[in-house]
């Protein structure tokens, strides 16, 4: 609060300053995107919309450097600048923050995440048209701070948040409404999801075992449920997807699975960049609602998206080969693109034990 109430004394000063640098023609634009796995795919049709009216244009994207491999390749994006949130913590990060931003001279910052530490930086970095988007959750602190931006297109619940995006390029003249998704996938990844494949000769069917936020993860006991009826269902494959991390995770579920031989576990074997040449060789993807989920559908891959808590009208897969399995609990949505929980308040994460594994097999003989 102490940073807005200090950026309010020089709010005058500041503003005809970034004002003054305003120009009729723009050739530098910024997007800042520090959030998920799952939003910076949801991005992605921003980066191409814009370089689509202005190819000249020079786009930055600043996110963190977890998801920085997502970007790497991306043809529309000609700048990735990684940055993580201990490096804007205090007066002095936000300084350096604001520092960043005024060196690369952008002409425009489109901030798709919005918080307090950004409104600061892009006002102290004299960019002179700054848009974001007014969540539909903030507290008081975000609503004095955006004074600091000269656009906010207000999310509408009900809406996807990549509509809401969309809308807000309106202001910079872009006029669109494909929000298809995009991924582009790191140079050898072909090779290496092959060498961790092999020469399948039957349909394989990914199964996602976490997420980034474990109010949503199906468990052990279920991972081995699904994957045990599965395999009983389907002459296939199963493929398990995941981090390093989730190594101990796999090594308990392959404990209760029976047909060893017919599993695969790539846990660990390919970094962000190279899952997507991965998750091109699956007949069908099953995991909860994160971000490789929407790696799955960005690829046209048929998907099962065990929704739990997640509002689908912020954020959901957009592929016509896609199942959505949401129970209607009173308690659901909790979970929302701007208001992300992480612990369930009931206690029993009941919006994902409660789907029954026979549900998940019933929707993949529809897809497959």
């Amino acid at each position: 609060m102490i940073y807005v109430l200090l950026t309010y004394l020089f709010y005058p000063f500041l503003s005809l300053i970034a004002s003054l640098k305003k120009k009729s023609e723009f050739k530098r634009i910024l997007i800042i995107q520090t959030a998920k796995i799952g939003d910076i795919i949801c991005s992605a049709p921003i980066f191409r919309e814009i370089k689509k009216k202005y190819p000249r244009v020079h786009l930055s994207v600043m996110q963190t450097p977890f998801t920085g491999e997502l970007t790497e390749n991306n043809p529309y994006v000609d700048e990735i600048i990684t940055i993580k949130n201990t490096d804007y913590k205090g007066l002095l990060g936000k300084i350096r923050l604001s520092n960043l931003i005024c060196r690369g001279k952008y002409d425009i910052a489109i901030c798709l995440n919005p918080n307090v530490p950004f409104a600061i930086a892009l006002f102290w970095g004299l960019v002179p048209v700054r848009l974001s988007v007014m969540p539909d959750f903030s507290g008081i602190t975000f609503k004095l701070a955006s004074i600091f931006y000269t656009f906010l297109e207000e999310h509408i619940r009900g809406r996807l948040v990549t509509e809401t995006y969309m809308q807000m390029l309106k202001k910079i003249g872009i006029e669109s409404s494909d929000i298809s998704r995009d991924v582009y996938k790191l140079k050898g990844a072909d090779k290496k999801a092959q060498q961790i494949l092999g020469r399948v000769d039957k349909s394989i069917i990914g199964v996602a075992v976490s997420s980034g936020n474990k109010l949503k993860e199906l468990g052990v006991e279920k991972i081995a449920a699904i994957t045990n009826m599965l395999l009983d269902s389907f002459d296939a494959y199963v493929v398990f997807i995941g981090s390093k991390e989730d190594k101990e995770t796999v090594d308990k579920v392959l404990v209760l699975v029976n047909k060893k031989n017919r599993i695969i576990d790539a846990t660990g074997k390919v970094s962000l960049g190279e899952l997507p040449a991965l998750i091109e060789n699956l007949s069908l993807f099953i995991g909860v609602d994160t971000g490789i989920t929407y790696m799955a559908d960005a690829l046209l891959i048929p998907i099962i998206d065990i929704a739990g808590p997640s509002d689908m009208s912020d954020q959901r897969p957009l592929g016509k080969k896609t199942r959505i399995i949401q129970k209607d609990i009173s308690c659901v949505p909790c979970s929302h693109a701007f208001k992300s929980p992480y612990s369930c308040k009931r206690g029993d994460r009941i919006c994902i034990t409660s789907v029954d594994v026979s549900e998940i097999i019933e929707a993949a003989k529809k897809l497959l």
